[in-house]
C-alpha cells in the first residue's frame, strides 16, 4: 500500500488550517433547551440515556448557538495565530535549509492547538449559560487532529538532503583508462587514433 507523500501532508495541514478558521465561524456552544409541560408527552421517559442521545443529536444537527468568535475572548485570537504559524511552518518544511526547525515548530504548534481545542471541548462556558457543545467544537477537534497527525508524520520523515552538483570551477571528470584484460593475446591494446 502506498503511503501519503511529504507534499501531500503539507497540503493536508493547509486544508485543515482553513477548516479550523471555518470552524470558528460555526456554533461552538449553546444553552440547554428547557421542555415546557406542554411539550412533554405522557409516556415519555426522560432518563440519563435518553437525555444523552438527545443531547448528542442536538450537538451534531443544531445550528443555533454562539460561534467560536463570539464565545471566546482571547482563545479565538490564539487559535488564529497558531493556525498562521502552522501553515508557515508547513511551507517552510519544504525548504531543505530550514526543514528540521520548521518541523519542530509545526509539531509543537499543532499539538498546542489540539490541546486548546480539547480543553475548550471539555470545559463549556457554563457561567454564560452555554452548557452544550455544537458542531464547531467537533469540527475543530477533527481538523486539529488531522493537523497534529500530519505534523507527526512530517516530523518522523527522513530529512531531505541537498544534492551537491559539480562546481563550475572543477575540471570535468575524466573516464578511467581502457582495460586490456579481455583483449586477445598479441593484439595491440592501443586505442584507435583520432581521425581529426
Amino acid at each position: 500500500m502506498r503511503t501519503i507523500g511529504f507534499r501531500s501532508q503539507v497540503l493536508f495541514i493547509t486544508a485543515a488550517a482553513i477548516g479550523m478558521i471555518a470552524a470558528l465561524g460555526r456554533p461552538w456552544y449553546a444553552g440547554a433547551p428547557v421542555l415546557t409541560p406542554e411539550e412533554a408527552q405522557i409516556g415519555d421517559v426522560n432518563g440519563p440515556v435518553e437525555e444523552f442521545f438527545s443531547r448528542l443529536a442536538r450537538e451534531v444537527t443544531s445550528d443555533g448557538g454562539a460561534t467560536g468568535w463570539q464565545a471566546f475572548t482571547t482563545t479565538d485570537t490564539i487559535l488564529s495565530a497558531l493556525v498562521a504559524v502552522a501553515v508557515l511552518a508547513a511551507l517552510a518544511a519544504l525548504i531543505p535549509a530550514i526543514e528540521q526547525p520548521a518541523r519542530e515548530v509545526l509539531r509543537l504548534v499543532t499539538l498546542a492547538m489540539l490541546g486548546i481545542v480539547v480543553v475548550k471541548l471539555v470545559n463549556t462556558p457554563d457561567a454564560a449559560g452555554l452548557v452544550e457543545r455544537r458542531q464547531g467544537a467537533w469540527i475543530a477537534l477533527g481538523v486539529t487532529g488531522i493537523m497534529a497527525s500530519s505534523a507527526a508524520t512530517l516530523y518522523t520523515a527522513p530529512l531531505a538532503r541537498r544534492k551537491r552538483g559539480p562546481s563550475l570551477y572543477e575540471s570535468p571528470i575524466q573516464p578511467p583508462p581502457r582495460s586490456t584484460v579481455f583483449d586477445a593475446p598479441g593484439s595491440s591494446a592501443a586505442p584507435p587514433a583520432d581521425p581529426s
